[in-house]
């Protein structure tokens, strides 16, 4: 992975300070029907799961986990992606050769970028997948919630898509609403129709006038991101719960401190290696696809290093999905920092935050673990934010966002695990489940953080 330093605002580390419209984007949920079908029998398993058993995990040797779990995984997924990269490489090649021909129409380009996008949802799902898809705001309303699991990445993607559309023309950085052929490839261009990343129209129409620079690095450089991709896929799905199981399984004390804050940080890690794995096929098919960032050299999504080991939860915010923090900086945050009145700086920001929130979980279709982890996310960065502010004051060296020092710190780590833990993939993610079921990992601990925080809060006043 190029490890060189992302900016953490789109704009440089001059905007750290605005840390409030930073929000972890979503997960976006890759939902392979044939993986479903042929892991059930192990999913089943892991349901059945509970803190005072062991897991069927444990009970596999790492040859059984390889040709059960990881084998089974990994060959349909790699059927997945597989297909999707081969047409985002058609796509490619088609524009190569129409821009070197010069004959054909651009809404000819603009419709073979919508068709390979929505292939693989033919081929790979069901009708009623693609007919969501196209017709999301009705079937929003009355399929059901399942189904609706299963598009809601696209549906957000879109949403996303269509609003900056309207952002940029009213700020005359499109002077017309994009044709009919250009809107229907942009809403599904291919490679990011259903994993992402978020593309800015610019960016979308980079691919069809500006050339990739293959060479072997480059090369080199995506297939070592499609490996880490799929090595992250195995240990969201199979290792980190095996590993884990391992050791919770030869504990008797089933209800030890320490093997409540393992079994919270194993869902928690196995939440984020399953959106490294997401974040980072999208970007080889944005890659591959010919789409050109407008901000940086290439199109970047996360940065895992930071991710389990952050500085500080500004860090998580901003690298956990970079083109959905920029879109929220950019459409939301400050589009509603325009109105506030200028003599009331503090309650500008916190309407500015309140909004981003609100927005962000409305993308988010408004599920309540998700909502739950974001509001509870704004509320530390604010906090954590307020007392680095007025120590860094005192102690510059020590607690300034641009010190030197890059050791990680283990609160955030803590709080990570935390926050992670009520997003448990192996749980009914539907909203018929009751509070008690959607919030026992925080419960169980007796909302440690959130004391935590609270108690940080009044220490700030004090200070």
């Amino acid at each position: 992975m190029d490890r060189q330093q992302f900016s953490l605002s789109y704009g440089g580390d001059n905007d750290v300070g605005d840390y409030l419209y930073n929000f972890p984007a979503d997960y976006y949920e890759l939902y392979d029907d044939q993986l479903e079908d042929e892991n059930q029998y192990y999913q089943s398993n892991v349901n059945a799961e509970t803190h005072d058993e062991p897991s069927f995990w444990s009970n596999l040797t790492f040859h059984q986990l390889c040709t059960q779990c990881v084998v089974p995984a990994v060959g349909s997924t790699g059927n997945l992606l597989g297909t999707t990269l081969i047409l985002c490489m058609f796509f490619r090649l088609f524009i190569v050769i129409c821009n070197k021909i010069k004959i054909v129409p651009e809404a000819i380009l603009h419709t073979v970028c919508a068709i390979c996008g929505v292939l693989p949802l033919i081929i790979f799902h069901e009708d009623g997948d693609v007919y969501q898809l196209l017709l999301q705001i009705i079937l929003e309303c009355f399929t059901n919630d399942s189904k609706w699991q299963k598009t809601k990445s696209a549906h957000m993607l879109m949403s996303m898509k269509a609003m900056a559309i309207l952002f940029d023309i009213q700020s005359n950085k499109l002077q017309m609403f994009p044709s009919v052929p250009q809107y229907t490839g942009y809403m599904m261009c291919a490679g990011t129709v259903y994993l992402g990343p978020f593309l800015t129209f610019q960016e979308y129409s980079n691919a069809f006038s500006l050339s990739v620079n293959w060479n072997k690095t480059k090369i080199c450089h995506l297939i070592w991101k499609i490996i880490i991709s799929l090595l992250c896929f195995v240990l969201s799905i199979c290792v980190v719960d095996w590993l884990f199981s391992q050791h919770l399984s030869t504990n008797n004390k089933s209800n030890s401190i320490i093997n409540i804050f393992l079994t919270m940080y194993k869902q928690a890690l196995e939440f984020r290696t399953g959106h490294y794995f997401v974040a980072y096929a999208s970007t080889v098919f944005a890659t591959v696809c010919g789409y050109h960032s407008e901000y940086n050299s290439e199109i970047l999504v996360t940065r895992p290093l930071i991710m389990e080991w952050p500085r500080s939860l500004l860090h998580v915010v901003v690298h956990w999905n970079a083109p959905m923090h920029f879109w929220l900086k950019k459409y939301v945050f400050e589009e509603v920092l325009k109105y506030g009145n200028k003599n009331k700086k503090h309650r500008n920001r916190f309407i500015a935050v309140g909004t981003t929130y609100l927005v962000s979980s409305l993308l988010h279709g408004l599920e309540r673990r998700l909502s739950a982890v974001l509001l509870s996310l704004a509320a530390y960065t604010y906090v954590e934010h307020q007392i680095r502010t007025k120590l860094a004051s005192r102690f510059p060296n020590k607690f300034s966002y641009y010190t030197k020092n890059k050791d990680p710190h283990h609160n955030s780590k803590t709080y990570l695990a935390y926050l992670g833990s009520i997003v448990d993939m192996s749980v009914d993610n539907s909203y018929n489940t009751t509070y008690q079921e959607s919030f026992a990992p925080w419960s169980r601990v007796s909302y440690f953080s959130h004391c935590i925080t609270l108690i940080m809060f009044f220490i700030s006043i004090i200070l």
